[in-house]
């Protein structure tokens, strides 16, 4: 029985590895063609790369591909070695740090009502689980009583539960009278299994008046180590034009939160553009993001309560009231570098260290 179970997970972790590795291929071409979008970033000198980039990480036997300097490193016009490429963040960094295998259970947001039942959340109106259909509270019911809740809720959001960024796959419903139930079986039909159905969230006006179309919502990045939660950093996320989605791939634009729960300098867009203002005329200097102080005591009190992941993405929204308002975990999070800069910032060479000398951690994450 042993045996079976570590051909398991040696099975399970050459799966994953396979789609890590996929995964860091894509982020290396999207890197690329990312510098060709904004002129093509930061041109330093190759001298200056040995000595501030490769000398850096020579310790950690890395020598990272100049390219992710050149893309990372252009508002600064000058090399910054703490920056931390794509593919040594996903293929070495994060897995060092998290339980890859256990994130998808995590990340399902079916299990939210659970796992999160002490924090404010958008209302479940049903949700369906590897094909059936429950309630909030885990109740069974059938798909013609999830149909008629979702009727009776009228406008709502719909989303996967698993596999989810990006955005991809939320779809409203707003309620017409006409065909509504037949709108929303097919909506059934098309997604099929793993998704959730939940009540809009009104959001507070501060964030309502950047752009009132979406949802606008602040991504914390915490990293639990040596027993303490940091914040390694936040962004709020807005949407545009008729978008009623927040994420940048979907042509919103995210700005870095000062400590202070202001909007720093400027937002960054799809296209790689840089502004100090969102196309609502609000310069975002002027914006401060309600109850920040609430959202990140929330992610130091609930991070050390998810002992598999060292590091996570949160997404919060603010309500009409001021309260924080959990979206979702983000088990395979974003390095967040080019609104926010180096990931690890001052921790970095700490971090550096750990992964890649110390190893005092390769255990935790893989049994």
């Amino acid at each position: 029985m042993a045996d079976r179970s570590k051909m398991g997970l040696l099975l399970d972790h050459a799966y994953i590895y396979g789609k890590t590795l996929k995964y860091c291929v894509n982020k290396s071409r999207y890197a690329k063609k990312r510098i060709k979008m904004i002129g093509g970033g930061y041109k330093g000198s190759q001298k200056e790369y040995k000595e501030t980039v490769l000398e850096y990480w020579k310790p950690y036997g890395i020598r990272p591909r100049r390219y992710w300097y050149t893309l990372y490193c252009s508002r600064e016009n000058s090399y910054d070695p703490r920056y931390i490429p794509d593919n040594i963040w996903f293929g070495k960094i994060y897995p060092y740090f998290n339980n890859i295998i256990a994130r998808n259970t995590y990340a399902d947001k079916g299990f939210f009502d659970t796992l999160f039942s002490d924090l404010k959340r958008p209302e479940t109106i049903v949700k369906n689980m590897a094909g059936k259909y429950y309630d909030a509270d885990m109740n069974r019911m059938s798909k013609e009583e999830a149909v008629e809740r979702c009727l009776k809720a009228k406008n709502w959001v719909i989303k996967a539960s698993t596999n989810t960024g990006g955005g991809k796959s939320v779809q409203f419903f707003d309620f017409s009278g006409e065909n509504d139930r037949i709108k929303i079986e097919k909506l059934f039909s098309e997604y099929k299994v793993n998704f959730i159905v939940q009540n809009l969230v009104e959001q507070h006006p501060d964030l309502a008046r950047i752009h009132d179309k979406s949802l606008n919502t602040i991504r914390v990045q915490s990293f639990f180590f040596k027993d303490k939660v940091h914040i390694l950093s936040s962004q709020l996320r807005m949407g545009s034009g008729e978008s009623r989605l927040d994420n940048v791939s979907s042509g919103g634009c995210a700005c870095a939160i000062g400590e202070d729960g202001w909007l720093v300098g400027k937002a960054v867009t799809r296209k790689s553009e840089w502004t100090d203002h969102h196309e609502s005329g609000i310069y975002f200097k002027d914006v401060r993001v309600p109850s920040y102080d609430k959202i990140l005591e929330i992610v130091k009190k609930k991070h050390p309560q998810l002992p598999y992941f060292g590091i996570i993405g949160w997404d919060f929204a603010v309500d009409a009231e001021g309260e924080p308002v959990f979206i979702e975990i983000n088990a395979t999070s974003e390095p967040n570098q080019i609104a926010s800069g180096p990931t690890f910032g001052d921790l970095t060479q700490e971090v550096l260290q750990e992964v890649f000398i110390d190893k005092t951690m390769k255990d935790y994450f893989i049994n």
